[in-house]
């Protein structure tokens, strides 16, 4: 995560490094589309920003051979130390405050981190300068707007599910400068930074208890339960009853919305 000293999760913990690889699992292929389809390729200069697990690091440095790099950059380096490639550079960077070259790179990417920045309009500038003329962002973020339970769930059950997750939107919102509906945002946001060529794009699906998506609940809500409970919109029974719903296969429900946009810096 780069940017904010608010981040709900503490990377250096064991559940969390499983949090992020069970997110890897989920949204790597859809982000590797999409940055096939923007073109990268041999020999591109690369930024990857709040570099988390890695995963999409690894394959840009292999994407873009010997003739290019891929820098990767977090607040917290933790995950990426494994992560070695001759032409991969890994640096502690605080996007908003931080240098970074001007006018250098190909490709700057960046997933889930946006939403938890407190001024994610100050961090996408200092990217676009980042760009050479003509060089792309790609920028990801969910938007919770689509997570709703399959109808067929037992409905004590669905209710104790959809009340918990709004407990955490809310927790988050109010307590981590975290916005639960960036993505809706985030097309507007690269305009406004100076980006051309605007594409946006989104993708979800019907993630269940006993998989990755569940999983990724399960650990989240494992890591906030304490800070849920002392917010007092939902009590410790709940918490636990809907931690344990997310390993269960009986639970469906529709994930958060990963919107993906894009942009070009322009030449001019």
């Amino acid at each position: 995560m780069n940017g904010s000293r608010t981040y709900a999760f503490d990377n250096a913990l064991d559940i969390q490094r499983e949090r992020l690889r069970a997110l890897e699992t989920l949204l790597d292929p859809g982000t590797i589309d999409q940055l096939e389809a923007r073109g990268v390729s041999s020999g591109w200069r690369c930024l990857e920003v709040g570099a988390g697990g890695g995963s999409i690091a690894g394959w840009l440095s292999d994407r873009v051979g010997p003739d290019g790099s891929v820098l990767a950059t977090d607040l917290d380096t933790t995950h990426l130390l494994d992560l070695s490639r001759p032409n991969l550079e890994i640096r502690v960077h605080d996007v908003l405050r931080d240098e970074l070259p001007e006018a250098e790179f190909d490709l700057v990417h960046l997933r889930l981190v946006l939403a938890w920045l407190p001024d994610p309009s100050t961090a996408l500038r200092r990217l676009v300068a980042a760009l050479e003329p003509s060089g792309m962002l790609v920028a990801e973020e969910l938007d919770f707007v689509s997570v709703a339970v399959d109808p067929r769930v037992e409905p004590a059950s669905a209710s104790t599910f959809a009340r918990v997750v709004a407990a955490h939107n809310e927790l988050l919102e109010a307590k981590h400068a975290f916005d639960p509906a960036y993505g809706r945002r985030l097309a507007g946001d690269l305009e406004d930074a100076g980006l051309v060529e605007i594409g946006c794009a989104g993708r979800s699906a019907i993630w269940r208890g006993d998989g990755a998506g569940g999983r990724v609940w399960q650990l989240t809500l494992v890591q906030l339960r304490d800070a849920l409970v002392g917010a007092g919109a939902v009590t410790a029974a709940e918490v636990d009853a809907a931690i344990a719903l997310c390993g269960d296969p009986r639970l469906r429900f529709m994930s958060q919305l990963c919107v993906t946009a894009w942009g070009r810096r322009d030449p001019a």
